[in-house]
C-alpha cells in the first residue's frame, strides 16, 4: 500500500493540472468522443459497408462534428444544435460535390460559401462556433472532384457521422448544462443585494449592524462578481450567447448590472454627522430584494414571476414614499414655511449672498439622497424587467422559439 501512494499522488496531480488548462475537460471530452467514434465509423463504412467514400466522409464527419464543436446550454437545445448542424452540412456536402467538377466553379463557390459562413458567424456565436465544421463539410467534398452520381455515398457518410454526434454528446461524458453568462449574472445580482443591505444596516447602526470587516467584505464580493462578469462577457472568442430572445436579454443584463455597479461605487457619500435618511435606506432594501428575486427568477425561469413584480411595486411604493417625504423637509416648505409672516419675509429678503448660497446648498443637501434612489430604482427596475422577459422566453414552447414569437 506504501508503495502505490506515490503513484496516486502523481495522478491526482496530473489530473489537477489537466483541469486548470482544460476547464470543464472540455478539450478531453471531445477527444475522448472522436477517438470512439472516428474509428468505430470508418471500420463500418470500410468493412461492413464496403464503400471507400462512404467510409472517408463518416470518418471526417465525425471527426469534424465532434472535435470542431462544442455547443453549450440544456442537452436539449444541444441535440437540437447538433442535428441542424448536421442537416445544413450535408447540403453544404451535396453543394460542394456539384461544384467540384469545373474548377472556376468550385473556386467561386468556395468564396461565396466561406464569406457567407464567416458572416453568419459574426452575427450569431452559435453559427461561430460552428464555422470551422460548416466549412470543413464544403472544403472536403469541393476539393475531392466527383460526380453526381457520388453524392450519395458522401452524403450517407457525413449523415452516419452527424447521427453519431448526436448519440455521442447526449451518452458518452456528457457535458452539464452552462450559462457562464448568466451564471456570472445571477452571482452579481446577489452580490449587489448583499452590499445594499449591508451598507443600509451599516448606516442605521443598532444590534444588527455588521462590523468594518463585515461591511467591507460585501463590498469586495461584489467587485469581484462584477469583475467576474465582465471577464466572462469578454474572455471569449465570441459573444457567450446566441440570438434568442432570452440570450439577448441576458446580454442586456450585462450593461445594467454594470451601471448598477456604477451608481452604487460612485454615490456621493454621508457627510459626517448629517441625518440618516430612513426613507433612502428603505428605498435601497427594496431595490435588494428586486435584485434577489430577479437573480431567482434567472435561476429558475420556469417559476412564476410573481414575486418579482411585487417586489418591483413594493420598490415603487418605497420611492414615491421617499419623494413626498424629500419635498417636505426642503428648507422654506413645510409647516415651518406656512407659519413665517411677512416680517419673516422681508428679513429673508434682506439677507446676503452667503446666505442665499448656503441656502441653495441646503436644499441640494436635502434633495441628493431623492437624487440617488430615484437613479437606483430606475437601474433596478430595469434589470428586474430584463429579468422577468428572459424568463418569459424561456417559458414559451418549442413552436413558438422556432417562428420567434415575442414572449407576453
Amino acid at each position: 500500500m506504501a508503495a502505490r501512494l506515490p503513484d496516486w499522488g502523481r495522478g491526482r496531480a496530473a489530473v489537477e493540472w489537466l483541469r486548470a488548462r482544460d476547464t470543464g475537460f472540455g478539450a478531453l471530452r471531445r477527444a475522448g468522443r472522436g477517438a470512439i467514434v472516428m474509428p468505430a465509423l470508418f471500420a463500418v463504412g470500410a468493412r461492413a459497408i464496403g464503400d471507400p467514400t462512404v467510409a472517408s466522409f463518416a470518418a471526417f464527419g465525425s471527426f469534424a462534428m465532434l472535435l470542431l464543436v462544442d455547443f453549450s446550454g440544456p442537452m436539449r437545445d444541444r441535440c437540437r444544435a447538433q442535428a441542424a448542424l448536421g442537416v445544413v452540412s450535408g447540403v453544404f456536402v451535396c453543394l460542394g460535390t456539384l461544384a467540384s467538377q469545373t474548377s472556376w466553379v468550385a473556386a467561386a463557390a468556395m468564396v461565396i460559401v466561406g464569406f457567407g459562413v464567416l458572416f453568419a458567424g459574426v452575427v450569431s456565436s452559435v453559427v461561430g462556433g460552428a464555422t470551422t465544421t460548416l466549412l470543413l463539410s464544403f472544403i472536403l467534398p469541393v476539393s475531392l472532384p466527383g460526380p453526381v452520381s457520388s453524392i450519395p455515398d458522401r452524403l450517407a457518410g457525413w449523415s452516419m457521422a452527424s447521427a453519431a454526434s448526436v448519440v455521442a454528446i447526449a451518452v458518452l461524458w456528457p457535458a452539464p448544462a452552462r450559462n457562464p453568462l448568466r451564471a456570472a449574472a445571477i452571482a452579481t445580482c446577489r452580490a449587489l443585494a448583499g452590499r445594499l443591505r449591508s451598507e443600509v444596516a451599516y448606516v442605521l447602526g443598532g444590534e444588527s449592524r455588521p462590523s468594518a470587516a463585515d461591511h467591507e467584505a460585501s463590498v469586495g464580493q461584489a467587485a469581484a462578481a462584477v469583475k467576474n462578469l465582465d471577464t466572462v462577457f469578454f474572455g471569449t472568442p465570441y459573444r457567450p450567447t446566441g440570438l434568442s430572445t432570452a440570450a439577448r436579454t441576458v446580454v442586456r443584463l450585462v450593461d445594467e448590472l454594470k451601471w448598477l455597479d456604477a451608481i452604487v461605487v460612485h454615490a456621493a457619500p454621508r457627510p459626517h454627522g448629517a441625518p440618516v435618511s430612513r426613507p433612502a435606506c428603505a428605498v435601497k432594501l427594496a431595490a435588494a430584494g428586486v435584485l434577489d428575486h430577479s437573480a431567482d427568477l434567472l435561476d429558475l425561469p420556469g417559476t412564476s414571476a410573481d414575486g418579482l413584480r411585487e417586489a418591483l411595486a413594493g420598490l415603487h411604493v418605497k420611492l414615491d414614499e421617499l419623494e413626498r417625504g424629500m419635498t417636505l423637509s426642503l428648507p422654506g416648505v413645510g409647516p415651518a414655511a406656512d407659519a413665517a409672516g411677512p416680517e419673516d419675509a422681508k428679513a429673508a429678503g434682506d439677507a446676503s449672498a452667503p446666505a442665499d448660497a448656503n441656502a441653495a446648498g441646503d436644499v441640494m443637501s436635502a434633495l441628493d439622497p431623492g437624487f440617488r434612489a430615484q437613479e437606483l430604482s430606475f437601474v433596478v427596475s430595469q434589470i428586474a424587467g430584463s429579468a422577468d422577459l428572459a424568463a418569459a422566453a424561456e417559458r414559451r414552447s418549442w413552436a413558438a422559439q422556432l417562428v420567434g414569437r415575442r414572449p407576453t
